[in-house]
């Protein structure tokens, strides 16, 4: 390396300062200050998400029925209700025909009692599901799946007739 005496026409540099840059207005964040948005909007998106998935569970059990079609499966939920807890009263009001004539004109003392023995032996029917319901003016179907509660493992297709009796759905027999 050639010695700075050898080159005469290059001066030796100093020593330079380097004076502080001007304190910024800006402010950096600071490492992980974001973390609190990300999560915060994460909750946000799964939250929305949530409600989508539970408005569009509700709309597709009730809200995308028409209302008579709402009204009918109603109706067989009451009927079942009503077999289940053996409430006479309930069934001959969401009874008709001659099923309506049987719950009305049966004692209720012999009503509890028969209701009593088919508990016992696990014949009250269960109603899973209304599958579909078919309407027809004031006359409806309604197609179940159903079982005994001797025999949940045996359910098996049920129909129900219902007609429409003063603006109200009601689970008849067919005479």
């Amino acid at each position: 390396m050639p010695d700075q005496k050898d080159n005469p026409t290059r001066p030796a540099a100093g020593p330079q300062r380097i004076e502080a840059a001007a304190p910024s207005t800006e402010r950096r964040p600071r490492r992980g200050a974001n973390r609190g948005w990300v999560v915060a909007s994460t909750l946000a998106v799964v939250g929305v998400l949530a409600a989508l998935g539970v408005t569009g569970f509700v709309i597709a059990r009730t809200g995308a029925q028409d209302p008579d079609e709402s009204r009918v499966r109603d109706a067989v939920d009451t009927f079942a209700q009503a077999l289940d807890s053996g409430n006479l009263s309930a069934l001959q009001s969401s009874t008709c025909g001659t099923l309506a004539d049987f719950y009305r004109d049966i004692p209720p003392a012999e009503f509890a009692g028969v209701h009593r023995d088919v508990v016992a032996h696990g014949g009250v029917p269960v109603v899973t599901s209304v599958d579909t319901v078919q309407i027809t003016g004031d006359a409806a179907i309604a197609q179940v799946t159903a079982h005994t509660e001797a025999n949940p493992s045996d359910a098996s297709p049920r129909t129900l007739d219902l007609e429409r009796v003063g603006g109200t759905w009601k689970v008849c027999d067919r005479e």
